[in-house]
């Protein structure tokens, strides 16, 4: 393998929210970190070069970000990995993902209106939904033998209120790493135009699918002024989240109007990240090797979980092997414990940090959530730290 993924990356005093942000979260402190999705791994270096080359240029003044070489770079990525045609005049940069979202929100919904989800649900779509005093509508995930499915039924049934007028769809889908099918995307894009729902699709997991099937990205449903903006970045893929930039495709012309709008004269927030922009272009015609042996690292870190559980813990954990996303949601049900003893006993015991369920969930939750872009010594060692944990509840040492 070209590059090593297995290189232990120490973050410690490096004011990341993985280790710093801890005591925001957890009753303990100090914990080994799988619970943000940010990566151990480093930006590769055929993108630091470049942007070391960017600083120095020395001046940093306003930036035009609409390049030809930035909007090239965007249309050969999604071409050459997904066989998408992306039309230049369909891009936007914009601040962040969420922020995009919650725009989206904002548009075409009003407070005490529901927006469309499907749960489990990445935490922070739950909170922005809360935040800005709309209603979340579940369209919950079945769980079936050959993963997570879409209950159609169920998903036309709510679509059709009459006060959700959004569906923000994780695509593909965190916390349980489903990928949409063709077939699943379709389907949801006729039942959202049919009952008058506007679609976000947040695609920032959209390099991690693992699939035979590939990604398949809600802009190949984009019509002139389909009801759909498709919104994400490098953050998740290149470990850049915090150069905070992202970009959104559509061919809704109202909401881009009102986008931008708003954006210039209302937040402020038209400025363009010069970093961000220069990783784009070179990301995006320089990184398919990196990103296919990632993905072969991520892999082989979710079998190895899966055969750990396999043949340590059958009879406490339960788990499903994503199709993408380096995230994996597992379940603990089977051990008969409560999340709160299980939290603890991960936390004292194990000393580890794990996303907590109940975040992802708008009620009980038997699940954790575990990050595993890390090298295999760490995760080995947190796996271990999991039994552990497990082994104290079952012999009440806690």
């Amino acid at each position: 393998m070209k590059y090593n993924f297995d290189e232990v990356i120490d973050r410690r005093g490096t004011a990341t929210i993985a280790y710093e942000g801890q005591r925001k979260v957890y009753d303990y402190e100090n914990l080994e970190p799988f619970w943000i999705a940010d990566m151990d791994i480093k930006t590769p270096d055929f993108i630091i070069d470049h942007l070391k080359n960017k600083l120095d240029q020395a001046h940093f003044g306003y930036l035009v970000w609409k390049q030809e070489e930035y909007l090239n770079a965007i249309k050969h990525w999604y071409k050459t990995r997904f066989s998408v045609n992306v039309q230049k005049n369909d891009i936007y940069y914009v601040p962040s993902i969420l922020f995009t979202v919650t725009e989206v929100i904002r548009e075409f919904t009003k407070e005490g209106e529901g927006v469309l989800i499907h749960t489990p649900a990445y935490n922070a779509f739950l909170n922005l939904i809360e935040g800005n005093k709309r209603v979340a509508v579940e369209s919950p995930l079945i769980t079936t033998d050959n993963g997570y499915e879409l209950d159609h039924e169920q998903f036309e049934k709510v679509a059709a209120r009459e006060d959700v007028k959004v569906l923000v769809l994780c695509n593909p889908h965190n916390p349980t790493g489903k990928v949409w099918t063709k077939e699943e995307c379709a389907f949801m894009k006729e039942v959202c135009e049919k009952h008058d729902v506007f679609i976000v699709s947040d695609e920032i997991h959209m390099d991690f699918v693992r699939s035979d099937k590939g990604f398949y990205s809600m802009a190949n449903e984009m019509k002139l002024d389909s009801p759909i903006v498709v919104v994400t970045g490098l953050g998740k893929t290149f470990n850049l989240a915090s150069l905070a930039s992202s970009f959104m495709m559509t061919k809704h012309r109202y909401f881009t109007l009102q986008f931008n709008r708003k954006l210039a004269t209302y937040y402020g927030l038209a400025a363009a990240n010069t970093l961000a922009v220069e990783a784009v272009k070179v990301a995006y015609t320089q990184a398919s090797d990196w990103v296919d042996q990632l993905n072969q690292h991520i892999d082989k870190n979710m079998t190895l979980l899966e055969e750990f559980i396999k043949n340590e813990m059958s009879d406490q954990l339960s788990f499903i092997k994503p199709e993408s996303t380096y995230l994996a949601w597992i379940d603990f049900a089977k051990s008969g414990f409560n999340e709160s003893d299980v939290q603890k006993a991960l936390q004292s015991v194990g000393k580890l940090a794990t996303g907590i369920g109940n975040s992802y969930e708008l009620g009980e939750s038997h699940h954790f959530r575990m990050n595993l872009a890390c090298s295999e010594d760490k995760l080995i060692s947190g796996l271990e730290a999991i039994k552990k944990s497990f082994d104290a509840l079952e012999n009440d040492e806690i």
